[in-house]
């Protein structure tokens, strides 16, 4: 399924099929997504970080957590790997918290949330400051 046909919820709509179709590309391989924003420019992969970190953000509260291990960086890490996964794993989340991992503790290497800030330094000396 195309993610142009997966249906986010109105107040995510924001969270675009760019994000998400270089999401889809990158295959949770931080290696792959790391070539992939590579050739973008600065504002490029600044907007790619914010929209992960905003899709994830969305994870991080009742009632999802309800769901989860109470740890914050615990909570962090299962909210980027949902993100990783793609946007239908995403909506399936959002549609069926209960679904969500409780824990991701053996999956973090499928994690991909740092590789933007890092490839932002590497091309212009500075993170994004958005964490």
């Amino acid at each position: 399924m195309k993610n142009s046909e997966i249906i986010l919820p109105d107040e995510l709509k924001h969270i675009n099929d760019w994000f998400w179709d270089i999401i889809s590309k990158a295959k949770q391989d931080e290696n792959k997504l790391r070539k992939i924003l590579e050739k973008m420019d600065k504002d490029a992969i600044y907007d790619f970080q914010d929209l992960f970190i905003e899709a994830a953000v969305e994870l991080r509260c009742q009632p999802f957590t309800d769901f989860t291990e109470s740890s914050e960086d615990g909570i962090d890490d299962i909210s980027n790997w949902v993100v990783s996964k793609g946007k239908a794993y995403y909506v399936e989340i959002l549609d069926y918290p209960e679904r969500i991992p409780y824990s991701v503790e053996d999956k973090t290497e499928e994690i991909i949330a740092h590789v933007a800030d890092e490839v932002y330094f590497e091309k212009f000396g500075e993170t994004t400051g958005l964490y």
